[in-house]
């Protein structure tokens, strides 16, 4: 026979909350998917950005340095530079070594350079011409020199400007050259000033012979900046072979994309290999939603499929009338799915730069998605017809064997199996500097796979419950009897809805801690190794900040000898520039031992003997071993090794608040942001933001699931809702039924799935540590704003859903439901 075909669709419509269900499961489903693909790919466009903005920009192209050549090579080297390659202009610099130079007052020591457009990338602070010598300040205070002034007796171009001297942290154009303008004021074997620029190259070349001496050159090539792996990789294999011709001239090649490239690389695989399984997880969830979906449809057209049935439609027949109903629906949802991956990139992503074809990958697994819902779609359908028409009675074999194999012990072994990969092989650290410690998806899979252990017990332990609930007595309380009758009527939904819910709950509370616990450590064993925000070497004799660093800095000694170390403070500002830890402020003004230093009395270079009795854990710059002793100690500074400011400010605002009070400072010095590696802790990170995503997606699914549950058994619930209340039951007693009923296996899902995410992210928190050899080890951060959002939402679903059956049994005409 000829099923009508064409009316399919338009059938569809007279059921808008099946529709509604289906185009929301497939946006979900297809979401997760997408954005795993997505995700996955911008993780390494995250970790080539986080590593571009801890390099020189200048310098991510294969560069060339050489040192000592002789003068007069110069232009021969510059030449060939050029012609080796003709189609991508070099950036050359050349910097003679200092030399004392003359410029008719007293004689001072510079050191002469040139590289193009250096002129533009200064600050001027007295004249600007640029067709003469730019003097840094520095030297021009130190001999008095004026505008005009010509060198050497004449033979130098006129000095027609004067700039403020390069300080750290220098400027993109000028990063590549720090070690060639910055003078390394506190090296002794170094003759320290800034350079004197020449107006050409042609000048540089025709410098006295008495000041040119030997010269050093760098030769940059300037490139745009990679946002992608792909890109990064393209321009380190484009500028190797450039350069390569060159390599032989030069002693040293600076290719700093190289660790970078490999590093992102292996963040890709490592997010991709951790959110696999939980994406794949996710899947068989959505899928499993569509076929109740399809379930929910074959229950509302029932009279509709026996009838066509009877006419000689067979199963399969009556699972392609599912496709045509559903399908249109779970197309659009799939590829409002896709665009909402798309859109929200930003929200759950690290980075919102892809590398080409993504886009495209992302769309075809959401195809693959949309074609395996329309399967099941169909397969659902046959298998439900056909056990309503023709087997009838005989129940379903296949659940019932489902329903009785043992899940939970499976994920159990598995999770122990985890456990043992977290403790031996989690992370394991490598001997390549720089390099990242091999990430193990088995072991970042334990706490999820711990949650999905109790949710799956949760659910065995709930179908066991309801299937004994008959022998409660509680008519004394009939909100909460009929609570119970009715979620022993729906045990299947009940208990799926409570899985899903445990797994979302519990997946979010994972995700959540371990993804704060790796940002919150490395921020703080950032600022415990280097002890402050930012930090810079000083000279001993100065012993007092300038004005715009008191109350945010304070001046630290540091004294090493051998794996001994201390640090002399002063008790009066050390907390302000501190990276902020807990300790008594009085036990500062004392000498300390900190951590595990054995107690005896101890003997540093420039410290007086100490033999702390105080003790405090850990200290900054220290870790767990040192010893710190008051500055009012200490009776000559001179003798401690070296002395630091440290600050809260940033590294930018510290240098120049010291070189505008005359402090000269060395090459030591950094920030916080910047000491220590973090891309392994942002790549876990990252992992299980995404794992925080999933959770969220996996309560809406719980959300959906529990109203579709409502709305599946609306008759039943109407029919025994208006017998009951025709038997005397209050409707403010209806209400509490509901909410009896709704919330208690909200509040299950909820309570489940927190405690086995404490669980879980305790016992794996402390083990999941990039750097362990650094303080303090990641902690569990305060759970408080995700038990408050979890317990709100989880209220808001339930007072929806109740309202929706209570408003069944009120509408209800029981004459109808009767005949119905």
């Amino acid at each position: 026979m000829q099923i009508p075909w064409r009316a399919a669709p338009r059938a569809a419509l007279s059921s808008p909350l099946t529709l509604l269900v289906s185009v929301v499961t497939a946006l979900l489903l297809s979401f997760v998917v997408a954005a795993a693909v997505l995700h996955s790919a911008a993780s390494g466009s995250a970790a080539v950005d986080y590593q571009r903005e801890r390099l020189c920009e200048e310098a991510l192209h294969p560069s060339l340095e050489a040192t000592g050549i002789p003068h007069e090579h110069v232009a021969g080297k510059i030449q060939a530079v050029r012609e080796a390659v003709p189609h991508h202009e070099p950036l050359i610099g050349t910097y003679v070594r200092e030399q004392r130079a003359d410029f008719g007052g007293l004689p001072t020591e510079a050191k002469f350079g040139y590289r193009p457009g250096a002129t533009d990338h200064l600050q001027v602070l007295e004249g600007g011409a640029k067709d003469g010598l730019w003097v840094p300040k520095s030297i021009a205070d130190t001999i008095g020199l004026e505008l005009g002034g010509r060198g050497m007796g004449g033979r130098l171009p006129p000095v027609t400007a004067i700039y403020a001297d390069q300080i750290d942290p220098l400027p993109e154009w000028w990063c590549s050259e720090r070690h060639f303008v910055i003078p390394n004021v506190l090296d002794r074997d170094e003759l320290a000033t800034g350079v004197v620029w020449m107006p050409s190259a042609e000048s540089f070349a025709a410098l006295p012979p008495e000041i040119a001496g030997v010269t050093d050159m760098s030769v940059r090539f300037p490139a745009d900046v990679p946002r992608t792996v792909d890109e990064a990789a393209a321009l380190l294999a484009e500028g190797t072979a450039r350069v390569a011709p060159l390599t032989g001239d030069y002693n040293r090649v600076v290719s700093p994309l190289v660790l970078p490239v490999e590093n992102a690389r292996q963040t890709v695989a490592n997010v991709r290999s951790a959110v696999l399984g939980l994406t794949l997880i996710s899947l068989l969830i959505g899928l499993a939603g569509v076929a109740t979906v399809t379930v929910q449809w074959a229950q509302r057209r029932q009279s509709e499929l026996r009838l066509l049935w009877v006419r000689g439609a067979g199963p399969l027949a009556l699972g392609g009338r599912g496709v045509l109903e559903l399908g249109l629906p779970l197309v659009v949802g799939g590829a409002l799915g896709f665009g909402t991956a798309r859109l929200l990139l930003p929200v759950y992503a690290p980075s919102e730069v892809l590398p080409p074809g993504t886009t495209t990958t992302a769309a075809v697994a959401v195809v693959v998605v949309v074609v395996l819902s329309l399967v099941v779609t169909l397969a659902t359908g046959a298998s439900r017809t056909h056990r309503m028409f023709q087997v009838a009675g005989r129940g379903n074999r296949l659940r019932k064997v489902l329903t009785a194999v043992p899940w939970e012990l499976a994920t159990t072994g598995l999770a122990v199996w985890a456990w043992d990969r977290v403790q031996h092989s989690g992370l394991s650290t490598t001997t390549k500097v720089g390099a990242l410690p091999r990430i193990d998806a088995a072991a970042l899979a334990f706490p999820l796979l711990v949650v999905l252990t109790a949710a799956l017990v949760t659910a065995r332990l709930a179908r066991w419950a309801l299937a004994a609930s008959h022998r409660a007595e509680l008519w004394s309380t009939p909100a909460a009897q009929l609570a119970i009758r009715r979620l022993a009527a729906g045990a299947g939904p009940v208990t799926g809805v409570l899985l899903v819910g445990v797994l979302a709950v519990g997946t979010m509370a994972v995700g959540t801690a371990i993804a704060g616990s790796q940002e919150t450590a490395l921020e703080v064993k950032s600022g415990m190794y280097t002890g402050a925000n930012s930090y810079a070497q000083i000279p001993s004799e100065v012993t007092e900040l300038p004005a715009a660093l008191r109350g945010n800095s304070t001046i630290v000694g540091f004294v090493k000898q051998y794996d001994r170390t201390a640090l002399v403070v002063d008790p009066r500002t050390f907390r302000d520039g501190a990276f902020p830890f807990e300790i008594d402020p009085a036990l500062l003004d004392e000498p300390l031992r900190v951590g595990n230093v054995p107690r005896r009395e101890v003997r540093l270079p420039g410290l007086p003997p100490i033999a702390p009795t105080a003790w405090v854990p850990t200290f900054p710059k220290l870790g767990t071993a040192g010893w710190v002793v008051p500055v009012d100690r200490i009776s000559d500074r001179d003798e401690v090794g070296s002395w630091y400011v440290w600050s809260s400010r940033p590294l930018a605002e510290v240098t120049a608040a010291l070189s505008a009070d005359g402090v000269k400072l060395s090459r030591n010095l950094d920030e916080k942001s910047r000491a220590v590696q973090g891309l392994p802790f942002l790549t876990i990170q990252w992992t299980f933001g995404f794992v925080t995503a999933l959770g969220a997606v996996l309560a809406v699914v719980a959300s959906i699931a529990l109203l579709l549950a409502v709305e599946v058994r609306r008759r039943q619930n109407a029919l025994s809702g208006a017998f009951s209340t025709r038997m005397g039951l209050l409707p403010a007693a209806m209400l509490r039924s509901h909410l009896l009923e709704l919330g208690a296996v909200a509040g299950a899902a909820v309570l489940v799935g927190l405690a086995a995410s404490a669980v879980s992210s305790g016992f794996t928190v402390p083990k999941l540590d990039p750097a362990p050899r650094l303080t303090p080890g990641p902690q569990v951060p305060d759970v408080l704003p995700l038990l408050v959002t979890t317990a709100v939402g989880s209220v808001l679903v339930v007072l929806v859903a109740a309202w929706i059956a209570v408003r069944a049994v009120r509408s209800a005409k029981i004459g109808e439901l009767i005949r119905g």
